[in-house]
Protein backbone atom coordinates (compact mmCIF):
# COMPACT_ATOMS: atom_id res chain seq x y z
CA UNK A 1 0.00 0.00 0.00
CA UNK A 2 1.08 3.83 -0.46
CA UNK A 3 2.04 5.79 2.63
CA UNK A 4 3.59 9.23 3.45
CA UNK A 5 6.69 8.42 5.22
CA UNK A 6 8.75 10.55 7.29
CA UNK A 7 12.27 8.87 7.78
CA UNK A 8 14.10 12.25 9.01
CA UNK A 9 13.17 15.26 10.80
CA UNK A 10 13.85 18.35 9.06
CA UNK A 11 12.94 16.78 5.83
CA UNK A 12 9.92 16.03 3.46
CA UNK A 13 7.55 12.52 3.67
CA UNK A 14 8.14 10.23 0.98
CA UNK A 15 5.39 8.66 -0.52
CA UNK A 16 6.19 5.14 -1.07
CA UNK A 17 5.15 1.32 -1.25
CA UNK A 18 4.98 -0.19 2.59
CA UNK A 19 3.53 -3.47 3.74
CA UNK A 20 0.36 -3.87 4.13
CA UNK A 21 -1.39 -3.94 7.67
CA UNK A 22 -2.58 -7.29 9.30
CA UNK A 23 -6.40 -7.49 11.23
CA UNK A 24 -5.63 -7.85 15.37
CA UNK A 25 -7.69 -10.09 16.85
CA UNK A 26 -10.37 -8.65 18.05
CA UNK A 27 -9.52 -5.94 15.35
CA UNK A 28 -10.14 -4.75 11.93
CA UNK A 29 -7.99 -3.03 9.23
CA UNK A 30 -9.92 0.48 7.77
CA UNK A 31 -9.62 1.39 4.30
CA UNK A 32 -8.56 4.96 4.70
CA UNK A 33 -10.29 7.28 2.21
CA UNK A 34 -8.81 10.62 4.15
CA UNK A 35 -7.03 12.17 7.04
CA UNK A 36 -6.89 15.20 8.41
CA UNK A 37 -3.28 17.29 9.27
CA UNK A 38 -2.76 18.62 12.56
CA UNK A 39 0.01 20.87 14.14
CA UNK A 40 1.66 17.67 16.16
CA UNK A 41 2.76 15.97 12.20
CA UNK A 42 4.38 19.98 11.40
CA UNK A 43 6.79 19.48 15.22
CA UNK A 44 7.39 16.30 14.43
CA UNK A 45 8.88 16.82 10.95
CA UNK A 46 10.62 19.51 12.28
CA UNK A 47 12.41 17.49 14.87
CA UNK A 48 10.54 19.38 17.54
CA UNK A 49 8.37 16.99 19.67
CA UNK A 50 9.52 15.19 22.27
CA UNK A 51 10.71 11.44 21.96
CA UNK A 52 10.67 11.16 18.12
CA UNK A 53 10.52 7.57 16.31
CA UNK A 54 11.75 7.43 13.05
CA UNK A 55 10.74 6.16 10.14
CA UNK A 56 7.12 6.09 10.77
CA UNK A 57 3.81 7.15 9.11
CA UNK A 58 2.12 10.19 10.31
CA UNK A 59 -1.29 10.93 10.98
CA UNK A 60 -3.87 11.10 14.03
CA UNK A 61 -7.35 11.88 12.11
CA UNK A 62 -8.56 9.74 9.42
CA UNK A 63 -12.10 8.29 8.16
CA UNK A 64 -12.47 5.14 5.77
CA UNK A 65 -14.42 1.73 5.10
CA UNK A 66 -13.46 -1.57 7.22
CA UNK A 67 -11.90 -3.70 4.82
CA UNK A 68 -10.50 -6.73 6.70
CA UNK A 69 -11.98 -8.43 10.45
CA UNK A 70 -9.81 -10.12 12.89
CA UNK A 71 -10.13 -13.29 14.31
CA UNK A 72 -13.69 -12.44 16.68
CA UNK A 73 -14.81 -10.03 15.00
CA UNK A 74 -18.53 -9.95 13.91
CA UNK A 75 -19.04 -10.05 10.02
CA UNK A 76 -21.37 -7.30 10.16
CA UNK A 77 -18.58 -4.96 10.54
CA UNK A 78 -16.70 -5.46 6.98
CA UNK A 79 -17.63 -2.33 4.86
CA UNK A 80 -18.83 0.17 7.68
CA UNK A 81 -17.67 3.45 7.23
CA UNK A 82 -15.87 4.63 10.55
CA UNK A 83 -13.95 7.38 12.06
CA UNK A 84 -10.94 6.52 13.93
CA UNK A 85 -10.12 7.66 18.16
CA UNK A 86 -7.28 10.12 17.45
CA UNK A 87 -5.44 8.51 20.43
CA UNK A 88 -5.89 5.60 22.68
CA UNK A 89 -5.15 4.48 26.35
CA UNK A 90 -6.38 7.45 28.03
CA UNK A 91 -7.06 5.50 31.49
CA UNK A 92 -9.11 4.92 33.92
CA UNK A 93 -9.42 8.13 35.60
CA UNK A 94 -11.27 10.86 33.73
CA UNK A 95 -9.65 13.98 35.18
CA UNK A 96 -6.35 12.99 33.23
CA UNK A 97 -4.72 10.83 30.74
CA UNK A 98 -2.79 8.24 32.19
CA UNK A 99 1.15 6.86 31.42
CA UNK A 100 -0.35 4.56 28.50
CA UNK A 101 -1.95 7.27 26.69
CA UNK A 102 -0.74 7.90 22.97
CA UNK A 103 -1.96 9.63 20.41
CA UNK A 104 -2.08 7.79 16.89
CA UNK A 105 0.88 8.26 14.40
CA UNK A 106 4.36 8.13 15.70
CA UNK A 107 5.58 5.82 17.04
CA UNK A 108 2.98 3.78 15.89
CA UNK A 109 1.72 3.94 12.37
CA UNK A 110 -0.80 6.82 11.25
CA UNK A 111 -3.75 7.82 9.07
CA UNK A 112 -1.24 9.26 6.12
CA UNK A 113 -1.67 5.82 4.26
CA UNK A 114 -3.74 3.72 2.22
CA UNK A 115 -4.99 1.39 5.06
CA UNK A 116 -4.32 0.96 9.08
CA UNK A 117 -5.10 -1.80 11.61
CA UNK A 118 -6.75 -0.98 14.56
CA UNK A 119 -8.68 -2.56 17.69
CA UNK A 120 -12.34 -2.64 17.15
CA UNK A 121 -12.63 -0.22 20.63
CA UNK A 122 -10.94 2.55 18.50
CA UNK A 123 -13.49 2.79 15.79
CA UNK A 124 -16.68 5.02 15.41
CA UNK A 125 -19.15 5.10 13.08
CA UNK A 126 -19.11 7.96 10.74
CA UNK A 127 -22.14 10.04 11.19
CA UNK A 128 -24.53 9.25 8.02
CA UNK A 129 -23.92 13.39 7.22
CA UNK A 130 -20.48 13.50 7.34
CA UNK A 131 -18.34 12.54 3.60
CA UNK A 132 -15.37 11.31 4.72
CA UNK A 133 -13.53 14.31 4.39
CA UNK A 134 -15.37 16.00 6.51
CA UNK A 135 -15.16 12.74 8.95
CA UNK A 136 -11.33 12.94 9.01
CA UNK A 137 -11.27 16.52 9.86
CA UNK A 138 -13.30 15.93 13.10
CA UNK A 139 -11.27 13.37 15.77
CA UNK A 140 -8.38 15.21 17.19
CA UNK A 141 -9.45 18.80 16.70
CA UNK A 142 -13.24 17.69 17.58
CA UNK A 143 -12.37 16.02 21.12
CA UNK A 144 -10.17 18.30 22.15
CA UNK A 145 -12.69 21.11 21.94
CA UNK A 146 -15.25 18.96 23.47
CA UNK A 147 -13.32 18.60 26.42
CA UNK A 148 -12.28 22.05 26.61
CA UNK A 149 -15.78 23.44 26.33
CA UNK A 150 -17.77 20.72 27.78
CA UNK A 151 -15.39 18.50 30.79
CA UNK A 152 -12.74 21.61 31.51
CA UNK A 153 -14.72 24.35 30.79
CA UNK A 154 -18.37 23.17 32.20
CA UNK A 155 -19.96 25.44 29.47
CA UNK A 156 -23.99 26.03 30.43
CA UNK A 157 -26.25 27.34 27.72
CA UNK A 158 -26.35 31.20 27.09
CA UNK A 159 -22.93 31.82 28.38
CA UNK A 160 -20.57 34.10 26.71
CA UNK A 161 -17.67 32.29 25.23
CA UNK A 162 -14.38 34.17 24.20
CA UNK A 163 -12.26 31.36 21.49
CA UNK A 164 -8.96 32.44 20.36
CA UNK A 165 -6.74 32.24 17.27
CA UNK A 166 -9.69 31.17 15.48
CA UNK A 167 -9.12 29.51 11.78
CA UNK A 168 -6.77 26.80 13.41
CA UNK A 169 -8.76 23.01 13.90
CA UNK A 170 -9.18 23.22 17.08
CA UNK A 171 -10.23 26.94 17.78
CA UNK A 172 -12.86 26.04 14.49
CA UNK A 173 -14.25 22.91 15.80
CA UNK A 174 -14.83 25.12 19.20
CA UNK A 175 -16.52 27.85 17.65
CA UNK A 176 -19.07 25.00 15.91
CA UNK A 177 -19.54 23.06 18.90
CA UNK A 178 -19.93 26.44 21.37
CA UNK A 179 -23.02 27.56 19.11
CA UNK A 180 -24.42 24.05 19.11
CA UNK A 181 -24.43 23.70 22.69
CA UNK A 182 -25.97 27.69 22.99
CA UNK A 183 -23.36 29.96 23.71
CA UNK A 184 -22.72 33.39 22.42
CA UNK A 185 -19.28 33.17 20.60
CA UNK A 186 -16.36 35.85 20.08
CA UNK A 187 -13.32 34.83 18.71
CA UNK A 188 -10.08 36.78 18.24
CA UNK A 189 -7.59 36.90 15.25
CA UNK A 190 -4.81 38.97 13.33
CA UNK A 191 -6.59 38.66 10.07
CA UNK A 192 -9.34 40.03 8.74
CA UNK A 193 -10.38 37.26 6.70
CA UNK A 194 -10.47 34.79 9.37
CA UNK A 195 -12.52 37.23 11.88
CA UNK A 196 -15.09 37.61 8.88
CA UNK A 197 -15.62 33.64 8.06
CA UNK A 198 -15.99 33.38 11.50
CA UNK A 199 -18.96 35.57 11.86
CA UNK A 200 -20.02 33.16 8.93
CA UNK A 201 -20.14 30.59 11.25
CA UNK A 202 -22.12 31.90 13.41
CA UNK A 203 -19.70 34.04 15.96
CA UNK A 204 -21.41 36.98 17.50
CA UNK A 205 -18.19 39.49 18.10
CA UNK A 206 -14.67 39.10 16.28
CA UNK A 207 -11.67 41.46 17.76
CA UNK A 208 -8.00 41.70 16.01
CA UNK A 209 -5.75 40.60 19.25
CA UNK A 210 -2.67 42.56 17.59
CA UNK A 211 -4.71 45.55 18.57
CA UNK A 212 -4.22 47.38 21.74
CA UNK A 213 -7.11 47.20 23.91
CA UNK A 214 -9.12 45.29 21.88
CA UNK A 215 -10.24 43.01 25.21
CA UNK A 216 -11.96 46.33 26.52
CA UNK A 217 -13.44 46.87 23.15
CA UNK A 218 -14.69 43.25 22.76
CA UNK A 219 -16.18 43.39 26.24
CA UNK A 220 -17.90 46.49 25.54
CA UNK A 221 -19.09 45.91 22.17
CA UNK A 222 -20.72 42.41 23.52
CA UNK A 223 -22.61 44.04 26.03
CA UNK A 224 -20.57 41.41 29.02
CA UNK A 225 -17.78 39.84 30.16
CA UNK A 226 -17.22 36.54 28.82
CA UNK A 227 -17.40 33.52 31.31
CA UNK A 228 -14.94 30.82 30.08
CA UNK A 229 -12.48 31.68 27.38
CA UNK A 230 -10.44 28.93 25.08
CA UNK A 231 -7.04 29.44 24.56
CA UNK A 232 -4.84 27.60 23.01
CA UNK A 233 -1.77 29.92 22.62
CA UNK A 234 -0.32 31.26 26.06
CA UNK A 235 2.28 33.44 25.77
CA UNK A 236 2.30 37.03 26.73
CA UNK A 237 -1.60 37.21 25.58
CA UNK A 238 -2.84 35.95 28.51
CA UNK A 239 -2.99 38.22 30.50
CA UNK A 240 -4.94 40.37 27.92
CA UNK A 241 -7.62 37.33 28.67
CA UNK A 242 -7.02 37.87 32.10
CA UNK A 243 -8.63 41.11 32.12
CA UNK A 244 -11.16 40.32 29.38
CA UNK A 245 -12.48 37.09 31.79
CA UNK A 246 -15.54 37.82 33.64
CA UNK A 247 -15.34 37.76 37.48
CA UNK A 248 -15.30 34.12 38.90
CA UNK A 249 -15.14 32.68 35.08
CA UNK A 250 -12.77 30.27 34.06
CA UNK A 251 -9.81 30.30 31.25
CA UNK A 252 -9.01 26.82 29.50
CA UNK A 253 -5.60 26.11 28.26
CA UNK A 254 -5.21 23.04 25.38
CA UNK A 255 -1.72 24.58 24.13
CA UNK A 256 0.42 27.11 24.45
CA UNK A 257 1.79 27.97 20.83
CA UNK A 258 2.83 31.36 22.08
CA UNK A 259 4.77 29.72 24.97
CA UNK A 260 4.83 31.43 28.10
CA UNK A 261 3.84 34.69 29.43
CA UNK A 262 6.75 36.48 30.44
CA UNK A 263 4.74 37.61 33.89
CA UNK A 264 1.53 36.57 34.55
CA UNK A 265 -1.52 39.43 36.49
CA UNK A 266 -1.43 36.84 39.59
CA UNK A 267 -3.56 39.85 41.46
CA UNK A 268 -6.20 40.06 38.73
CA UNK A 269 -6.17 36.46 38.58
CA UNK A 270 -6.86 35.61 42.10
CA UNK A 271 -8.85 38.98 42.83
CA UNK A 272 -11.23 38.05 39.98
CA UNK A 273 -11.44 34.73 41.55
CA UNK A 274 -10.45 33.04 38.13
CA UNK A 275 -10.10 29.41 37.31
CA UNK A 276 -7.10 28.94 35.32
CA UNK A 277 -7.58 25.17 33.48
CA UNK A 278 -4.98 23.15 31.64
CA UNK A 279 -6.86 20.43 28.94
CA UNK A 280 -5.57 18.37 26.09
CA UNK A 281 -7.02 15.95 23.81
CA UNK A 282 -9.81 13.59 25.29
CA UNK A 283 -10.63 10.68 26.79
CA UNK A 284 -12.87 7.50 25.02
CA UNK A 285 -15.74 8.60 26.62
CA UNK A 286 -15.43 12.20 25.43
CA UNK A 287 -14.57 10.70 21.71
CA UNK A 288 -17.78 8.94 21.44
CA UNK A 289 -19.68 12.16 23.04
CA UNK A 290 -18.44 14.46 20.65
CA UNK A 291 -19.64 11.66 17.72
CA UNK A 292 -23.08 11.58 19.01
CA UNK A 293 -23.41 15.02 19.50
CA UNK A 294 -22.14 15.44 15.88
CA UNK A 295 -24.62 12.98 14.60
CA UNK A 296 -27.86 14.37 16.84
CA UNK A 297 -26.74 18.16 15.56
CA UNK A 298 -25.68 17.35 11.90
CA UNK A 299 -22.52 19.12 12.85
CA UNK A 300 -19.99 20.10 10.50
CA UNK A 301 -16.49 20.47 10.59
CA UNK A 302 -14.74 23.54 8.52
CA UNK A 303 -12.94 22.16 6.01
CA UNK A 304 -10.29 24.40 4.49
CA UNK A 305 -9.00 22.81 1.79
CA UNK A 306 -7.70 19.21 0.34
CA UNK A 307 -4.79 17.67 -0.89
CA UNK A 308 -4.40 14.10 -2.13
CA UNK A 309 -1.66 11.94 -0.43
CA UNK A 310 0.98 12.58 -3.56
CA UNK A 311 0.90 16.17 -2.61
CA UNK A 312 1.73 15.92 0.91
CA UNK A 313 4.60 18.18 1.11
CA UNK A 314 1.90 21.14 -0.29
CA UNK A 315 -0.28 20.03 2.49
CA UNK A 316 2.25 20.23 5.20
CA UNK A 317 3.26 23.46 3.61
CA UNK A 318 -0.24 24.68 4.22
CA UNK A 319 -0.49 23.93 7.50
CA UNK A 320 2.76 25.67 8.09
CA UNK A 321 1.58 28.79 6.84
CA UNK A 322 -0.92 29.28 9.64
CA UNK A 323 -3.05 30.99 6.84
CA UNK A 324 -5.84 28.07 6.71
CA UNK A 325 -9.52 28.59 7.85
CA UNK A 326 -10.48 24.96 9.19
CA UNK A 327 -9.18 21.53 8.71
CA UNK A 328 -6.28 20.87 5.96
CA UNK A 329 -7.48 17.34 4.91
CA UNK A 330 -5.52 14.86 2.13
CA UNK A 331 -7.64 12.83 0.66
CA UNK A 332 -6.54 9.02 -0.43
Amino acid sequence: MRAAVLHRVQEPLSVEEVAEPIAPAGGVVVRLRAAALNHRDSWIRRGQYARIQLPCILGSDGAGEICALGAGVDASWLGRRVLLHPSSGWGADARAQGKAFAIRGMPGPGTLAEKIAVPLCEIEPLPEHLSFAEGAALPLAGVTAYRALVTRGELRAGEHVLITGIGGGVATCTLVLARALGATVSVTSSRAEKLAAAQALGASFVANYSAPGWEKELVARAGRAPSLIIDGAGGDGLNALIAAAAPGGRIVLYGATRGVPAAADLHRLFFKQLDLRGTTMGSEDEFRALVALVSRERLKPVLDRTFPLEKIGEAIACLESSTQMGKIVVEI
